[in-house]
């Protein structure tokens, strides 16, 4: 039987049995991920785990008397009139948030991850979407391209500091001393960038 990782909360439990996903946090909206999937997926779009999110039973009828269900994500005022809750769009779904902070918690400095995950935590689904697309910075990819091509400036041309990326390559790294002062700083320098880059949407 196939045993999946689950994402909850930021964090990678698991492996689990199928019985086991629910009582770990398992929601249609979670993450999941086993063995033969090219990717981590949400579990409700998994079709092996389809029969934990079935249907309940319809309630028997006539329903017990009370006030009624919002219709369509609206709610009911007076006189009949409905009321949207949320002009901007829907909340962005929590378990998405946890999947993105999870994903992408070694982009950015450890000090504005609570920043980050806060401000996710209150944005509309359509500005998330955007937010996802954008493509990060690898402060790994910054440091081996520091170490075996610092001198030339190509780790700075990589992180879009193309003046400081020139300097480097006229003075061949500051005669090498420039060049072993990134291999310790390119990689905050690159969470810095990515910060500055989601902090549009923030």
């Amino acid at each position: 039987m196939a045993q999946y990782y689950l994402a909850v909360n930021g964090q990678q439990l698991g492996p689990f049995e199928i019985n086991q996903l629910i009582p770990n946090g398992l929601t249609q909206n979670s993450y999941v991920w086993t063995e033969g999937m090219p990717n981590w997926a949400p579990a409700g779009s998994v079709p092996e785990l389809a029969p934990l999110f079935a249907a309940p039973a319809a309630p028997a009828y006539p329903p017990t008397p009370g006030p009624a269900p919002a219709y369509g994500g609206y709610q009911q005022q007076a006189y009949g009139a409905y009321q949207q809750p949320n002009a901007a769009g829907p909340a962005v779904d929590k378990q998405k948030v946890d999947f993105f902070i999870m994903t992408n918690k070694d982009n950015f400095p450890v000090d504005k991850m609570p920043v980050i995950q806060q401000a996710l935590g209150h944005m509309d689904e359509n500005t998330f979407n955007n937010l996802s697309m954008l493509q990060f910075k690898s402060p790994m990819t910054a440091l081996l391209l520091s170490i075996f091509c610092g001198s030339l400036g190509v780790d700075r041309f990589y992180l879009g500091d193309t003046g400081l990326g020139i300097g480097k390559l006229l003075t061949a790294g500051g005669c090498g001393i420039w060049a072993i002062i990134d291999w310790f700083k390119i990689q905050d320098a690159t969470r810095e960038k990515n910060f500055e880059q989601i902090s549009k949407y923030l």
